[in-house]
């Protein structure tokens, strides 16, 4: 498809598939850019794609549409995910501070980790560094780093056995930095 040929079907179809995605989206200015995106994949790919000339518009449609529908997940997921950590910062707001001081319990929960699980995971969740800079810096491989952090996981979460405890060192090393 030559350049000038793309400019015809975009101008032709690009108001059509933007109030398409609305209808789905019902976000404008979220429609044109998942029209847009579509029509930059579209572009890009055309060399790669087996598609008869007749079925182009086809096609764009049905990328739109699940498009949309990855958008939407996308977005669901991520309402759940605050909402789970605006309910997890709230459960500790709560908390009568002198009843428990998690922070202390964590760190506590972490000293009793093997020496060199410890090590590891310190790296990794506290200091932030990836599995392959903790591999170089140990002279480990990733796998182990990464059997190393199961471990610790293991170790917290038998060690705090509260599952509110463990919400607090997730949401505590998320707020950090570290996940």
């Amino acid at each position: 498809m030559t350049k000038s040929e793309f400019n015809t079907l975009f101008n032709k179809l690009y108001n059509p598939l933007c109030n398409y995605a609305f209808a789905i989206v019902k976000d404008s200015d979220l429609s044109e850019d998942i029209v847009q995106e579509v029509f930059v994949s579209f572009w890009n790919k055309q060399n790669e794609l087996d598609i008869e000339p007749s079925k182009i518009e086809n096609y764009l449609v049905r990328s739109i549409k699940f498009k949309c529908i990855d958008v939407q997940r996308k977005e669901v997921v991520k309402r759940k995910h605050q909402q789970e950590t605006l309910h997890t910062s709230n459960i500790f707001e709560t908390e009568d501070e002198n009843e428990i001081d998690y922070q202390a319990l964590l760190y506590k929960a972490i000293e009793q980790l093997p020496k060199k699980t410890k090590k590891v995971f310190i790296l990794s969740k506290l200091n932030g560094y990836s599995y392959n800079d903790i591999a170089e810096k140990l002279g480990i491989s990733p796998k182990t780093v990464e059997n190393q952090m199961g471990r610790a996981f293991k170790h917290i979460r038998e060690i705090l056995k509260n599952d509110k405890l463990f919400m607090f060192l997730l949401f505590f090393l998320i707020e950090n930095g570290g996940i």
